[in-house]
């Protein structure tokens, strides 16, 4: 298994797809608020925090594993998280962590060329997210990947600030964020200061890797991660997401890219529970510049991705809203061509 992945659209080879087994919102700390509910209060939040249904999660998995088969179909080899794992709680001294879910392997790893990264998230619970899918980082290692975990984090409630919603409530105290805080375009890494993404974490991401140059963008577009705003689908060609960017408010490394501002997004079901907007059906995964795997239920953006000549596999991923991920959240590429 040989890494090698620098942007989102190149044909791809090789990918991880995550699993929803022992899928549960984590217990109330200030990390879990900041990231899934910080505009809901203690008692709101509490009545979430356990199990997600069991149907929920039978439902997921039948989705990810046809995901699965479909990559297979288009020539993929396609590797998933260890079962086992997936449950594993974790005590500490000062705070415990039962753990939220291996749905997402994009949220934990970043890839840079042959280097996989294991980011320092956000949140306490995801701290050891990354143990299910140790045998393929092995595996990827023994065949010539570099791979680097980030400085482990801490995580002290004065990493959050809740007196003002209108702007990230993470704050610059130690080195956090998630990986699709990263957009990759071969050696440019646009970076978003967000809810999961701080300067720390862009500072210490730009004097690992040298060779990458580093544009940080704030978080005018979205509070979170960015794979629902920003979509680059070829060189030359973004997906934006137009219910937050708009002609005047979007990264300005796409200033010469030809633009698709796109709001028409349907509106899908979620649990009470859920984190993710509509927006997370803009969360779709190229397998090439020329065909992407989209939510079936949105056809708005399926005959507009038509008039750039770019063929869409529409598939279901009924709970992306009640579990936060859609077809991109759920994949992590290793090999692209």
């Amino acid at each position: 298994m040989i890494i090698n992945s620098h942007n989102g659209w190149d044909s791809l080879e090789e990918i991880i797809v995550g699993r929803a087994d022992f899928a549960r919102i984590p217990p109330l700390d200030s990390s879990m608020k900041n990231f899934m509910y910080a505009h809901l209060s203690k008692d709101e939040i509490e009545k979430y925090v356990g199990p997600y249904n069991q149907n929920i999660l039978e439902e997921a998995n039948e989705d990810l594993d046809i995901l699965s088969e479909v990559l297979e179909d288009c020539g993929v080899i396609v590797h998933r998280p260890e079962r086992q794992l997936s449950h594993l709680r974790i005590q500490t001294p000062n705070w415990r962590t039962t753990g939220w879910h291996n749905y997402c392997p994009r949220d934990i790893f970043l890839v840079l060329g042959n280097n996989i990264v294991e980011v320092p998230s956000v949140m306490r619970s995801r701290m050891f997210e990354t143990l299910s899918y140790n045998k393929i980082l092995r595996e990827a290692f023994d065949d010539g990947a570099n791979w680097f975990s980030a400085p482990k984090q801490i995580i002290e409630d004065s990493s959050f600030d809740f007196s003002d919603l209108s702007k990230s409530t993470l704050m610059n105290n130690e080195i956090l964020f998630d990986a699709p805080n990263v957009i990759r375009i071969n050696n440019d890494l646009i970076f978003q200061i967000s809810n999961s993404g701080n300067e720390k974490g862009a500072e210490w991401l730009q004097r690992m890797f040298l060779d990458y140059k580093i544009h940080i963008e704030y978080d005018a577009y979205s509070g979170a991660h960015f794979d629902s705003t920003v979509i680059p689908l070829r060189e030359g060609l973004v997906l934006l997401n137009g219910l937050r960017c708009n002609q005047n408010n979007y990264p300005k490394f796409f200033k010469n890219w030809e633009k698709i501002f796109f709001a028409d997004i349907v509106s899908t079901n979620a649990e009470d529970s859920g984190i993710s907007s509509d927006s997370i059906g803009l969360n779709l995964l190229s397998i090439n510049p020329n065909l992407v795997i989209v939510d079936e239920n949105q056809k708005p953006l399926i005959k507009i991705l038509e008039q750039y000549k770019i063929e869409s596999i529409p598939l279901s991923m009924r709970h992306a809203r009640t579990l936060g991920g859609g077809f991109h959240c759920v994949t992590l590429d290793l090999r692209r061509e």
